[in-house]
């Protein structure tokens, strides 16, 4: 088996990871590459994964099967509540570490709340 320009998982997780609450149901997650000395071959996609904070067992993932999408949208959140998020990327070879944990709350129903 040939393998591309992907010779060994990332050795480093994407960059610039931040989780921003947009609604009382819904946060939205961005993020940028790893640097690139820790690529080691094209990102193919990422893992995102989270949970609410509280909440024993493991997190959910939501996969993005695209080097080139570095968004995505969680909705259908619980109103007001804390939830953690961590994000990896992958190479045709394997997965990279993930990032750390950021944590935000939704927004509580019908009011602004500025937290960071």
């Amino acid at each position: 088996m040939r393998m591309s320009c992907s010779n060994a998982v990332p050795s480093g997780a994407p960059s610039a990871f931040t989780v921003t609450a947009t609604s009382s149901t819904s946060i939205t997650a961005s993020w940028q590459l790893p640097p690139a000395d820790d690529r080691n071959g094209k990102i193919t996609g990422f893992k995102l994964f989270y949970k609410k904070k509280v909440s024993p067992g493991p997190q959910a993932m939501v996969p993005v099967s695209s080097g080139f999408i570095r968004t995505n949208v969680f909705s259908g959140l619980d109103i007001y509540t804390e939830y953690e998020f961590q994000v990896l990327a992958y190479t045709a070879v394997g997965e990279g570490p993930r990032s750390s944990v950021k944590y935000r709350k939704t927004k509580e129903d019908s009011k602004k709340i500025d937290e960071t």
